[in-house]
């Protein structure tokens, strides 16, 4: 018979439970996080025990990550529809260039294709201004230039002195001085300038637009489709360039 007075089998059967520490807590919970996270009702009585002592000014971290995620998606959002803003943009600018030469090409005649540039030009681009300049030596009568038409000599040298020395086949800025007297509109506030190449033997020339518009030409806008439209006016310009008679 056991010396053990009554339930001391009960007391020798209860768990023995291991009293932590706050250190060993605090440890605990760095280590797993998810502890708390995972249990609502311990998640629920955190928050409500720091809502009554600091007050209802308390922002919970899930707040602050909400809100962070929901401003970063916004951004995103805006990116993308400045992205899609542009790649219509470009669609719509290659449409343009694309439709300017087409016209150009099916000229009948050189004075056909100067007219096309002149008036065509102006409308599908929407610019103010469209001059053809070709550096030619002087003639001897400094005209103004609304007494010329889209076909407008330059003095030698004159190219070269517009892109400041510089071997670009684009230039798209504020209005400058150089080109200012050639524009056919006195309200220019910005331009671009496309260099054009005749081929061996020939002085270049450029094809200038201008915009009463200040923002219509920046540096910070690509060039590539204008280039592209430079060489095919050099090219077309040629062909009539190398006819015994430009008709």
């Amino acid at each position: 018979m056991s010396k053990d007075g009554p339930g001391s089998e009960a007391v020798a059967r209860e768990p023995r439970r291991t009293k932590m520490g706050r250190s060993a807590v605090r440890a605990m919970l760095l280590e797993k996080p998810e502890i708390v996270l995972d249990d609502a009702e311990v998640s629920a009585m955190i928050v409500d025990a720091a809502a009554k002592r600091y007050g209802k000014n308390v922002v919970s971290l899930q707040t602050a990550v909400m809100a962070r995620m929901r401003a970063r998606l916004r951004a995103i959002e805006i990116e993308r529809e400045e992205m899609i803003d542009a790649a219509e943009m470009n669609m719509m600018s290659m449409s343009q260039v694309h439709d300017a030469i087409l016209q150009m090409l099916e000229a009948p005649s050189f004075r056909d294709f100067i007219d096309i540039v002149g008036s065509q030009f102006g409308e599908l681009l929407a610019v103010d201004s469209v001059r053809l300049c070709v550096e030619t030596a002087p003639a001897g009568d400094d005209k103004d230039a609304s007494e010329i038409g889209t076909l407008c000599p330059i003095p030698l040298g004159s190219v070269d002195k517009f892109f400041h020395g510089a071997p670009w086949g684009v230039s798209l800025r504020a209005l400058e001085e150089p080109t200012s007297r050639y524009h056919s509109h006195r309200d220019v506030t910005s331009e671009a300038l496309v260099r054009l190449d005749f081929g061996p033997d020939t002085r270049p020339g450029v094809l200038l637009f201008g915009a009463q518009d200040p923002d219509r030409f920046h540096e910070d806008q690509g060039g590539e489709l204008l280039v592209f439209l430079g060489g095919a006016v050099s090219r077309v310009m040629r062909h009539w360039l190398d006819e015994p008679e430009m008709g």
